[in-house]
């Protein structure tokens, strides 16, 4: 995958979502400049991959921390999220997720079990949609981007992986299957009822994959 893959994703997301009137799409702010990007990455003790900082290169979030409100008064990219500036993100992952759920000495300790470890949030994972359970972003060691809700009683292992244009798809599957819907005040609605169910009979890797919400 490629950060032109990427942003092409997004694109075609924004795009479908603007032609149904979805009033997140005229709130997206401008991009950064990727040296910009970088400094504020910096300032927060982040190195980000090219594929990642290619995001807020195409928009800079939807809004920033200062701005607040429901799902219905600032609705997000998909429903009940919200997608930050980069700034915002990266300190506010840090301060949130990193403080209350990492433990950079347990994840350093040989001692810890693997299982263990896929608990513990990493210092360099970054949040694209925030919400109860985020959607992370993830550098994997040959350098792709994955992406997981990330849940701390189940870790890891227990949830889909994918790759952010893998992840889009199933939010156009959403909108065709009417699971998820723009209402005509641009805000979200849907029908939980026609999200594909779980098949309960294949394998745990099957059930694990199958089970993509968002």
């Amino acid at each position: 995958m490629s950060a032109t893959e990427i942003v092409q994703a997004l694109e075609g997301w924004v795009e479908r979502i603007g032609s149904l009137g979805a009033a997140v799409v005229p709130r997206l702010r401008p991009g950064l400049p990727p040296d910009q990007i970088a400094k504020i990455a910096a300032r927060h003790g982040f190195v980000l991959s090219e594929e990642i900082a290619a995001i807020w290169s195409w928009h800079d979030g939807e809004r920033t921390r200062t701005e607040r409100g429901t799902a219905r008064q600032l609705p997000g990219l998909i429903p009940q999220g919200a997608f930050f500036d980069v700034e915002t993100t990266l300190s506010r992952g840090l301060s949130q997720w990193h403080t209350n759920c990492g433990d950079d000495d347990e994840l350093a300790d040989p001692d810890v079990s693997d299982e263990d470890k896929t608990y513990i949030w990493r210092r360099e994972w970054v949040i694209f949609d925030w919400w109860l359970i985020p959607l992370v972003l993830a550098t994997t060691p040959d350098g792709r981007t994955d992406t997981f809700r990330y849940d701390p009683q189940s870790g890891t292992n227990w949830v889909a992986h994918s790759s952010l244009p893998e992840r889009i798809a199933w939010w156009h599957r959403y909108l065709d299957l009417g699971a998820w819907r723009v209402e005509p005040d641009g805000t979200w609605g849907g029908d939980s009822s026609r999200i594909p169910q779980v098949d309960r009979t294949a394998s745990k890797a099957e059930q694990v994959r199958q089970t993509e919400v968002t």
